[in-house]
């Protein structure tokens, strides 16, 4: 029991010191990207066209009120949401989001979210591959013998 228990003392550690690590990594990768782009005007039109147009739950009505009554822009939304730093009205806006079914494509290009798709250009046919030059069509060997291996000797340079 004793080095049953030292056993996974000793796995408990290892675990802990692997999470440890991975934190560590995880906080160097984050130090080393540095802080988030800024969202550009499109950003921000994106996100607004799509609450107006598609995702409009009671929580971004009133984040919508909010911002006609000039208390928080539609840049100020999104950027939050870039940064992290949404406060609490906002994040419940952002959170019904996940009530919302999803948007058709159709519907996404409508309401001025996503670019129509572009009918793909016709594919190119391919020139028609030469035909293999046909082989060689060999006589048929005859059966041979011993005999006959020395009668008919240019048989045999053939193969």
């Amino acid at each position: 029991m004793d080095q049953a228990e030292r056993e996974l003392d000793a796995r408990i550690d290892y675990a802990f010191a692997k999470a440890r690590a991975a934190e560590q990594q995880a906080e160097d990768m984050e130090r080393r990207a540095g802080p988030p782009e800024p969202p550009t005007d499109e950003d921000v039109e994106r996100i607004k066209a799509y609450v107006e147009g598609h995702g409009r739950t009671e929580e971004w009505q009133r984040v919508i009120e909010r911002i006609n009554r000039g208390e928080v822009t539609w840049r100020q939304v999104v950027e939050g949401l870039a940064t992290g730093r949404l406060d609490h009205g906002v994040a419940a806006a952002f959170d019904s989001l996940s009530r919302v079914p999803p948007a058709s494509m159709e519907k996404l290009v409508e309401i001025g979210v996503a670019e129509p798709e572009q009918p793909e250009p016709p594919a190119e046919e391919e020139p028609p591959r030469p035909e293999p030059p046909s082989a060689r069509r060999r006589r048929p060997v005859e059966e041979e013998d011993e005999d006959s291996f020395f009668e008919n000797p240019l048989m045999h340079r053939r193969r």
